[in-house]
């Protein structure tokens, strides 16, 4: 958990980045009667930043860096209308001049105004969370992988620690490798063998800056697949999670049969596939309402 580095390395990078532009991103949403000058060190981290990219010979067109300008395009606009400071913030505007022009790309235009929610999305967010079962019984049918791409698309969109999206998602559909992996997982006795997609979950402990972030890797992975696991529902696709409680020695063996890389900490698999016609799933009761809110 640390973003130290010698050279290129662009997972590290990135997440700094995010880090520091995502500052200026959410001070721009501030309310108005809070606005003041706001944002020098993370402008000024954001413009460094940028320049290592350049320097390492990273793709400026790749997206992370795209949404720096995009960033640092209202930023500028914001510091402008802002009084007090007049020295800094000349500076900060021919630091920010030299990095980006005056094209915007709409893609990356912030801050935004929310799109309105469509009548009966709860009630739809209602029937998807009660239709998603854990599955144990899956057919033979392939899964097509466009449908985890979909459905990845829209888990991209959960919240994360300053939006750094710490996550990956390693897929595999050989059966020998399928059986590999499950041989390590002590929770798909019975069923594994019928398995027809196996997903690992894992969060990249490079996006974080130190142990202080330790609990961020396990929550935002966390709500990444809970998103994950609607979006495949809503196509159709049943899915069943499977904990990886084990030991450091069978962690390091996942990763290696996985081809998992050391960075990444493995957080679940998860079975995904069509259940079997007539296939059956736990009612898995819940606990009242009462049991869950703490009024205070």
């Amino acid at each position: 958990m640390s973003w130290e580095r010698s050279g290129t390395d662009y997972w590290r990078q990135s997440s700094e980045l995010i880090f520091q532009h995502h500052k200026l991103e959410k001070g721009l949403c501030l309310p108005r009667t809070s606005r003041r000058f706001f944002g020098q060190v993370a402008a000024e981290n954001t413009v460094s930043l940028m320049k290592e990219w350049r320097q390492c010979g990273l793709d400026v067109t790749a997206p992370v860096y795209r949404a720096a300008e995009g960033v640092l395009r209202s930023y500028r606009a914001a510091i402008i209308a802002m009084p007090g400071r007049e020295t800094v913030q000349k500076r900060l505007l021919n630091e920010i001049d030299g990095l980006v022009s005056d094209e915007i790309d709409i893609a990356y235009r912030t801050p935004l105004i929310p799109p309105k929610v469509p009548d009966g999305a709860y009630a739809t967010l209602l029937a998807l969370s009660q239709s998603r079962r854990s599955t144990r019984d899956f057919a033979s049918r392939p899964v097509d992988l466009t449908l985890l791409e979909r459905a990845a698309t829209v888990a991209q969109l959960s919240p994360s620690a300053c939006n750094r999206q710490p996550w990956h998602l390693h897929l595999y559909d050989d059966p020998e490798a399928i059986k590999a992996m499950l041989a390590l997982q002590n929770g798909n006795s019975g069923f594994g063998h019928t398995v027809p997609l196996l997903a690992v979950i894992t969060s990249d402990m490079a996006s974080f800056f130190d142990s202080s972030e330790r609990m961020q890797p396990v929550l935002d992975g966390g709500l990444f697949l809970m998103t994950l696991l609607l979006a495949l529902e809503a196509q159709g696709l049943a899915t069943c999670c499977l904990n990886w409680c084990v030991d450091p020695a069978t962690d390091k063996k996942g990763h290696r049969i996985g081809a998992i890389p050391e960075q990444e900490k493995i957080l679940t698999f998860l079975a995904i596939g069509y259940r079997e016609e007539g296939a059956t799933s736990p009612l898995s009761a819940r606990r009242p309402i009462e049991d869950v809110i703490r009024h205070h």
